[in-house]
């Protein structure tokens, strides 16, 4: 990586400050006369040298997506923005964008395009220290009736709500008020809403096939190669597409964890928390994939990386090739020289000065995005321009005028054309891939993985920028692989490639990738916390799952076993044949508790840890309300039979000797007679038809333990006591149902 620009975030602005004398139509001229002092000064960190004021779009100039038209406007039927609105619009994004420094301001400009038609439909004009409470709450009808797609209207009125706060701080309104948005997040929607946004946002099966067959394939074409290869680094890592400007051809670091194993990562900058993190390659399968990417591009690369070198270690010379003509810098040029060393083919119908003013002065004079140098040196060029149509030449022997001569007193030579070569090829934020962002450490074009000439990968071979290649860009750019992925709309030539290799009728977008990789995260089991530092993200993570009902459902039973429809079956198959049986198999475990392997009785499992302690029953399972039995496990379905048998063996005996009043027999009787019918209770449940096979049936404690007899016996505590104890039992009998049965047994 390389440090940051050499330009320091300026501390010469400050920040505009509200006079109390002035009204609010003077408080709004002095915050428009102070936006335009501030919009130069923030030149060298955040906008381009060639913005002005009086510019109707601030794109090119480093402000993006910033085009002062009015709401509605379209390509085809293009509505300006009108004054004096225009000013204060302007005045705005300045504070945002250069004071503030906010790297997005479309949301801020959609708000002041709303609020100029609120402001001209309910004042009649468009004085912005009109704005009101109903002013407002009509922009947001606008809002929400333009911007239609998901939260958006909602998410800009939240940016008119500080816009107010920021004119009522700023005292430009004549009547200051409090406003909050009228407008709610909608809902996630329904589950058929949700399955299509799966469906649309997610890429398809078959195409990430496709992209992965043509990967594995020996690829000719430099623009399929760095397709398929950016494709399979977004599939290594959950990254946006936009981040590959910003992947260094040095850009893999291996790590060993505790156990000696190795791992690949990449050096990948983060856009949204604005640092370089190493993310970690998402399935060890992948890494192959990733060396070959990078081998494939490295070839492609080398030449565009060593001339992006030179051209940043030499400003001042014009770039070497093999037409250049053998002049210094600053000796005068020809025009046939000129256009030599421009790479300018001159057809017979045209001459040297002809095909330089086309195609130069004219295609540079349409450009709005000049920098203040070229700037004044097409305007030295134009002021020795010869306007005439020149005198006619004569040549003897030959009849008809054989050319023209024109005075030209400009004087053009190689370190002008360099100033003027620079401007029209060389990206602005040259030699950084990216633009300038406050606390960024930005990638230079020498390093980038996908760094090309200008041109380099146009599908038309005959493209008069591909054979020139004075610049450099990065080749996997948004625009470039949103329509190599999805074709164009606009430019039926511009097929994809998926067309182009006979796979038609599929297309993906290069965000799919993003959200395909954060599915299967979640899927896996990985914690949102943990996928949005993987991401890179800070917010909003949960719009990227897109589980279905059924895979959520599987995903919660595989954590919690009462839920999960395949556990009952496999916990009995576990029963039947004696395997472990893990105590997070039958319930969840509470916080803090580990994990363990259940101990199996006679008639069921037990989920005392008798590693902590003996069994406080003293084997007493029928009395224990840890002791649970599976619905159709018949072996111990068989012991409980054969229990109940000798239970009412031996309560026959018991009852035999209480009749005979011998001594114990009452409380012997009495013990037996609850164990007894608890075991049939037991019975009848595992038996019955309307339990799910592999159903858990947990006893019912009675609440005595040796340490509680003892405590009895004691003194310490009474009986009564741990009868009281005793839980709750839904499908068992209570200790009065007993005793109602003993008084049977009696009778």
């Amino acid at each position: 990586m390389t440090n940051p620009v050499d330009a320091k975030p300026a501390t010469n602005i400050v920040d505009f400050k509200p006079k109390s004398h002035l009204d609010a139509q003077l408080q709004l001229t002095a915050f428009v006369q102070w936006a335009k002092q501030a919009l130069p000064k923030g030149i060298p960190n955040r906008v381009h040298a060639s913005i002005r004021w009086e510019d109707g779009s601030w794109h090119q100039h480093g402000v993006e997506g910033c085009s002062f038209t009015a709401l509605g406007s379209t390509r085809t039927a293009k509505k300006e923005m009108q004054p004096p609105f225009t000013d204060f619009a302007k005045a705005v994004l300045v504070y945002q964008r250069i004071y503030r420094q906010k790297k997005l301001v479309k949301s801020w400009l959609s708000v002041l395009k709303a609020l100029e038609v609120a402001l001209v439909e309910l004042t009649g004009a468009r004085d912005a220290t009109r704005v009101s409470a109903a002013v407002c709450d009509r922009a947001c009808e606008h809002l929400d009736r333009h911007l239609t797609k998901g939260n958006n209207a909602y998410d800009y009125s939240k940016s008119l709500e500080a816009l107010i706060t920021l004119m009522r701080h700023k005292k430009l309104l004549r009547t200051p008020f409090r406003w909050s948005s009228p407008l709610k997040v909608k809902p996630r929607g329904t589950l058929k809403q949700q399955k299509a946004d799966r469906e649309q946002k997610l890429p398809s099966p078959d195409a990430i096939k496709t992209l992965g067959e043509m990967f594995t394939n020996d690829l000719i074409l430099p623009l399929d190669i760095v397709v398929t290869s950016a494709c399979a680094l977004l599939l290594s890592a959950p990254n946006r597409v936009g981040e590959l400007s910003d992947l260094e051809l040095d850009c893999l670091v291996f790590k060993k964890n505790t156990n000696g194993n190795r791992r690949m990562f990449l050096r990948w900058f983060a856009e949204k928390k604005n640092q370089v993190k190493l993310v970690p390659v998402v399935k060890p399968e992948m890494e192959p994939v990733v060396e070959r990417a990078i081998t494939l591009l490295k070839p492609i690369t080398d030449e565009a990386r060593a001339y992006a070198a030179w051209l940043e270690d030499h400003p001042d010379e014009f770039p070497p090739h093999d037409g250049l003509p053998p002049k210094g810098l600053d000796e005068p040029l020809t025009f046939a020289e000129a256009c030599a060393a421009l790479r300018i083919a001159i057809p017979e119908s045209n001459t040297p000065r002809s095909e330089f003013k086309v195609q130069v002065l004219k295609l540079l004079d349409k450009r709005k995005a000049l920098s203040p140098a070229a700037r004044a040196l097409l305007a030295e060029i134009r002021d020795g321009w010869d306007t005439s149509k020149g005198k006619r030449i004569y040549v003897k022997g030959k009849s008809g005028i054989q050319g023209f001569e024109f005075d030209d007193r400009c004087v053009i030579t190689l370190r002008k054309l360099n100033v003027l070569l620079r401007e029209k090829y060389l990206p602005k934020d040259f030699p950084y891939t990216t633009p300038y962002v406050e606390g960024k450490v930005r990638v230079k074009y020498r390093d980038a993985l996908f760094t090309v000439r200008t041109g380099a990968l146009s599908e038309d071979s005959g493209n008069i920028v591909a054979k020139r290649g004075f610049g450099v860009e990065i080749a996997a750019n948004a625009n470039r692989m949103a329509v190599q992925l999805g074709g164009s709309q606009k430019n039926p030539k511009h097929i994809s490639i998926f067309t182009r290799h006979g796979y038609h009728g599929l297309k993906v977008n290069t965000h799919a990738f993003r959200h395909e990789l954060n599915t299967r995260m979640h899927q896996a089991g990985l914690s949102q916390f943990l996928i949005d530092a993987f991401s890179g993200r800070t917010t909003m993570g949960s719009v990227y799952n897109h589980e279905t009902i059924e895979e959520k459902k599987q995903r919660v039973a595989a954590y919690h076993p009462k839920t999960k429809d395949s556990n009952a079956e496999q916990r009995l198959a576990t029963v039947k044949t004696n395997q472990p049986l893990s105590l997070s198999q039958v319930r969840a475990l509470r916080n803090g508790e580990r994990d363990r392997i259940l101990h199996f009785t006679h008639v069921g499992f037990c989920e005392h840890d008798f590693a902590a302690e003996p069994c406080p029953k003293m084997g007493a399972c029928l009395d224990c309300g840890r002791l649970c039995c599976v619905k159709g496990d018949d072996v111990r379905l068989a012991n409980l039979k054969e229990e109940r048998d000798d239970l009412q063996y031996r309560l026959d005996k018991a009852l035999e000797r209480r009749s005979r009043g011998d001594f114990g027999a009452e409380d012997s009787a009495k013990t037996l007679g609850e164990k007894l019918f608890k075991c049939e209770a037991l019975i009848q449940t595992l038996e019955n038809p309307d339990l799910e096979i592999g159903a858990l049936v947990w006893n019912a404690d009675n609440g005595w333990t040796l340490t509680k007899n003892a405590a009895a016996m004691s003194g310490l505590i009474e009986v009564k006591v741990i009868e009281d104890e005793k839980e709750p039992q839904e499908t068992l009998p209570s200790l009065e149902d007993v005793s109602a049965l003993l008084d049977e047994f009696e009778d």
